[in-house]
């Protein structure tokens, strides 16, 4: 009932079946049963942060990245350095 090309219907039906998600909603499934597990988020304690798509795990927090931009002037060339002199 998407409009979906039968192909791709067919991939998304194998690919949730590999996952165990996939359901029909004729009776002759049980209702999947989750943990009672809570996950809290307090949003006071996120941090914006900046990261280049090269290596995402190298970020720098928002109100850092002044600092550590003038820190990486003069470090050598490569991974966060420019190679200008400190008195540039």
């Amino acid at each position: 009932m998407t409009g979906a090309e039968p192909e791709r219907l067919a991939m998304i039906e194998t690919y949730l079946k590999a996952q165990g998600l996939f359901r029909t909603y004729d009776g002759s499934q049980k209702d999947p049963s989750f943990s009672g597990d809570i996950m809290e988020l307090d949003l006071a304690s996120v941090q914006p942060s900046l990261s280049g798509p090269k290596r995402p795990h190298d970020h720098v927090y928002l109100k850092e990245m002044q600092k550590d931009f003038k820190n990486c002037l003069d470090n050598k060339v490569g991974f966060k350095g420019f190679a200008i002199p400190k008195e540039k």
